[in-house]
Order: structure tokens, then sequence, then C-alpha cells
């Protein structure tokens, strides 16, 4: 009798370790700390003007192709224009609308959007904040028109073939090549890094730069060059066979 009884509750401390065990393995399995923490998209939608935009909604697209139902859409934004969204890692393309009747059919007039898709690359735990601007056709039509109008802004540095930096000059820029003489467009003087930044409408122009104004005989020239944006990084190099 005491045999069966020892082995009895032996079996039963078994039985009850085994329980704990298997629990103990679902709950580590299943711990959020153990587990793939999902990222977070959020950021805010405005209008030209800045102004928060309420109910547009984001869709995410796990592809550059967007003429199709979204995988994603997040809730309307809220009286700050505030969107935020938890979804699976990996790479989207965002674009934001508001639309004026409910359904997620073809945008009708009135009706507004933020353009191009945004490609954004989500990692696991991360948040990534993300904004847009929406703008219905008339207004897109006439921020085309103004940024045709507009200059365009092209800045770098003036450097030596070492890459060093050259100190009092600044950069010109002619729609004929010159050798001298007023140039049609100069930006100011470089700071001690040898930066500049030139203002140029839209075109094809001879890009160089010249050490004293007005440029007499001391115009370094550079190279043809055409400017349909703004650019940035542009490098005018000066060559040791380039002569003044």
């Amino acid at each position: 009798m005491r045999a069966w009884v020892g082995s009895s509750a032996r079996g039963c401390v078994n039985a009850l370790l085994l329980l704990l065990a298997l629990w103990y393995g679902l709950a580590i399995g299943c711990s959020p700390a153990l587990a793939e923490e999902k990222p977070v998209l959020k950021g805010r939608v405005s209008d030209r003007e800045g102004k928060a935009v309420v109910g547009a909604m984001v869709f995410v697209y796990d592809s550059p192709y967007v003429k199709r139902p979204a995988d994603f859409i997040s809730a309307h934004t809220d009286n700050d224009g505030l969107f935020r969204m938890v979804l699976p890692p990996g790479r989207y393309w965002l674009v934001a609308r508001l639309k004026k009747t409910e359904g997620y059919g073809p945008l009708l007039p009135g009706d507004k959007h933020s353009g191009e898709p945004v490609e954004v690359e989500l990692d696991p735990g991360a948040e990534v904040n993300t904004d847009f601007v929406v703008a219905d056709l008339r207004d897109a039509i006439k921020i085309r028109e103004k940024e045709r109008e507009g200059p365009v802004k092209i800045s770098g540095r003036i450097i030596d073939e070492n890459g060093s930096p050259v100190i009092g000059a600044y950069v010109v820029a002619d729609k004929k090549e010159k050798t001298a003489g007023i140039p049609d467009y100069l930006s100011a003087w470089v700071d001690r890094e040898g930066r500049y930044t030139l203002y140029v409408p839209r075109g094809r122009y001879y890009v160089g730069s010249a050490d004293s104004f007005p440029p007499v005989e001391d115009r370094f020239t550079n190279e043809e060059m055409t400017f349909d944006g703004d650019k940035s990084d542009v490098d005018i190099v000066r060559k040791s066979h380039d002569s003044k």
C-alpha cells in the first residue's frame, strides 16, 4: 500500500512538472518581448499653405504600382492633420488622399492628392515620420507653372583638382561662352569652405568661376551644364590647365 501511494505521488508530481514546462514554453513563445515588434508609420498631411488637412487618408502599397486597391489604409487624419498606423516590417510606397465623397474610386473635382508615391523602409520596431502635402488638380497645375517660371537653386563648392576649397571666388553662368565681361548670372563670394549658391532660370549655361569683379582675364572656364530644377553638390573644379 505504501509503495503504491509513493508511486502515485511521484506520477502526479511528474505530470505537474510536465504541465508547468508546457505552460512556460507557451508563455515564452508568446512573449511580446521576444515577438517581432511592428514598426509605426506616422506623420502629418497639410495643404500648400501648411494648414492641417482633416479627414485625409494615407494609402500604403507594397509595390510602386499604386493604381490599384491599397494594401493598407490609415484612419482619417485628426484635427491637426496627424495620422498613425502600425504595419508589418517591409518596404512600402505611400500616397495621401482627401476625398469629398465616400468610397475608394477615382479622384473627382475638389479631391486632393499628394502626387508621386513616397518610398519608405520600415524596420522592425522603427518609428518612421512621413509628411504629405496634398493638392487638387488645379493646385497641382499652379504649382508646376510656378516651378517652371521661378529660378532654380544651384549649390556646391569651388574646389581645386585636389578637392581643396578655393577661397575668394564666385560662380558665373553664361548663356554663351565668355572669357571676360559681366556674366549673365553670378553667385555671392564663396565661404571658407568654398561653398556657393547660384540662382538661374531653367536652361543650358556655361558655368565657371572668377576671382575679381567684374572679371577681366581671371575667369576660369568649366563646362556646359543644363539646369531643369534645383541641384545641390554641383562642384566647380578648377583644373591646372585652366587659363586666366
